[in-house]
């Protein structure tokens, strides 16, 4: 995987051009002429914790515990300075003065007055691109991107942006605003790694892994994180970004952890061979410095939390190796994760369940995008434990096989997950003989008169079916829908016309479960008021 550097085209800024001359781009792999540019930055996009160091300039920084894995959403131009000088002071003693920079993202990044911005297609704002291109080609695609913003800013001296007001992971939550900037600068972000390489960090190297948002890194990102690893020092720093510093970077965060740990447990065991160390003491530094217990947290045992989904076993009946790899994996998830286990912002593992459980008490309409995400986080998910795998085979001979390698040699592994991603309980399974004997309750003629029991029992019967759910709002906001649901589902016809005729005279009420009560009771006898 070659480090990623500007088009040969695009001379380095600073390098003199006779005006005359025109630089000559080889043809974009797609036409961006049409899509503008949309601020990275947006409200309550820090999501780190509150206790973290920040950053000016390089939102969501975070380093992992024990490694030299740092990771954060797209820097400002003078971000990119704060956080470099803030790695290098901090692995100064380790005598490792070169840097390595990963970029996560597929879709072309420009600076506009010192801020990231990237291209949106015009029918869909709220996206990053998910486009299929090599790595030259997005870079040739950001230079054309680069040369396009400049043209209008150049004609019109302002750029028409847009930017989403406040962050929201369900993509049909975010709310674009349009802003018209005056320009000052314009760069890419090929030209921004020249300056800082030229600025007191020769010994930077970049490189963009292509992911798209919210997804798996593909097979052949996982070799190139690789490629550009396997013969760096372990020590050596690396940073991840993406544009808020969530899902692709903990990604590429969670497989360079694994490839240093590879690196490391390797020359320990290369120095047991030879009798430099004992075994005992080689074991006991390998579980100190990477298999140290974690704190509990009170979901720990819930087999979803666990990752227990059914492709996963699937995966780990048929492929037994796939069992270290999973625990392997899982603990450096956790590393990289939130507090009180980790440092980070998101749980590539937990995050599943915990957006079925969104999923769960969202409207039809928006459900449909959370279950997207649930099936492309269990996607990712099942890749990683494959790459743990592979890296635990293949890491201490040096990686001679690559990962696509690996994969085709267990290609039956691409049809599973593609089966097998969608084995869901995408519907909640209620009890039967509960939900008769409430219709029986509400029913009989005193059904008024036995109106606490009728709330206690579908209560009861909204608990049992969320029992799996922790506590907290979603599991309260999920039990009182399915009590205002279960309400309305065993009404009598002439009850629930009179009901619903009064809640369409007043569109604007909530008409919860215990409006919906009152409802009832209130219009139930069928006398008008």
């Amino acid at each position: 995987m070659a480090a990623e550097e500007a088009p040969a085209e695009v001379p380095a800024e600073g390098d003199e051009v006779a005006e005359n001359i025109e630089i000559v781009l080889p043809p974009p792999c797609m036409d961006l002429t049409e899509f503008p540019p949309k601020n990275d930055f947006f409200e309550n996009m820090v999501a780190i914790d509150e206790k973290a160091e920040k950053i000016e300039g390089a939102n969501n920084f975070r380093q992992v515990s024990g490694f030299p894995i740092f990771g954060s959403g797209q820097t400002t131009e003078e971000g990119f300075l704060k956080l470099l000088d803030k790695v290098k002071a901090l692995h100064a003693e380790e005598g490792s003065e070169k840097l390595l920079w990963f970029n996560m993202r597929k879709e072309p990044i420009v600076y506009v007055n010192g801020n990231p911005f990237a291209p949106r297609n015009p029918e869909d704002l709220h996206r990053n691109l998910d486009i299929s291109f090599s790595v030259e080609d997005l870079d040739n695609l950001e230079a054309h991107y680069t040369h396009i913003l400049k043209a209008q800013a150049e004609k019109e001296q302002t750029l028409k942006t847009f930017r989403d007001q406040a962050f929201a992971e369900n993509p049909m939550d975010r709310e674009a605003v349009e802003d018209v900037l005056k320009v000052v600068s314009i760069k890419g972000l090929y030209e921004i790694y020249a300056n800082l390489k030229e600025n007191g960090f020769p010994n930077l190297t970049c490189f963009r892994i292509p992911v798209t948002e919210e997804r798996s890194a593909g097979e052949s990102c996982f070799d190139m994180m690789t490629e550009a690893l396997k013969n760096e020092p372990a020590s050596t720093p690396c940073i991840f970004t993406d544009q808020m510093g969530r899902g692709r970077t903990t990604g590429g965060m969670v497989a360079a952890c694994l490839i240093k740990e590879i690196q490391i447990t390797s020359e320990l065991r290369k120095m047991e061979d030879i009798d430099l160390v004992s075994k005992s003491t080689v074991d006991d530094l390998i579980h100190q410095k990477f298999e140290g217990v974690l704190p509990k947290c009170q979901d720990d045992d819930d087999p979803f939390i666990k990752g227990e989904f059914d492709v996963i076993k699937e995966l780990l009946e048929k492929v037994p190796a796939t069992v270290e790899g999973k625990r392997k994996i899982d603990h450096i998830i956790d590393m990289c994760g939130p507090v009180p286990k980790g440092t980070g912002l998101q749980n590539l593992r937990e995050c599943i369940i915990e957006t079925k459980w969104k999923y769960d008490v969202a409207t039809e309409d928006k459900q449909v995008a959370w279950k997207v995400l649930i099936l492309n986080f269990i996607e990712r998910y099942f890749y990683l434990i494959c790459f743990a795998t592979y890296a635990l085979e293949h890491g201490p001979g040096g990686y001679q096989k690559a990962f696509t390698s690996w994969m085709d040699d267990h290609k039956e592994l691409r049809t599973m997950i593609e089966e097998g991603k969608d084995k869901l309980e995408w519907y909640r399974t209620v009890d039967a003989a509960k939900l008769e004997h409430l219709k029986d309750l509400i029913n009989a003629p005193n059904y008024k008169e036995n109106l606490g029991v009728l709330i206690r029992t579908i209560y009861d019967f909204a608990f049992v079916t969320y029992a799996d759910l922790p506590r907290g709002a979603i599991k309260n906001n999920s039990m009182r829908r399915l009590a205002a649901t279960t309400l309305m589902e065993i009404l009598p016809p002439d009850i629930a016309e009179r009901v619903n005729k009064k809640m369409e005279e007043d569109p604007s009420n909530s008409h919860d479960f215990l409006s919906l009560v009152g409802l009832v009771s209130y219009y139930g006898s069928g006398e008008e008021h």
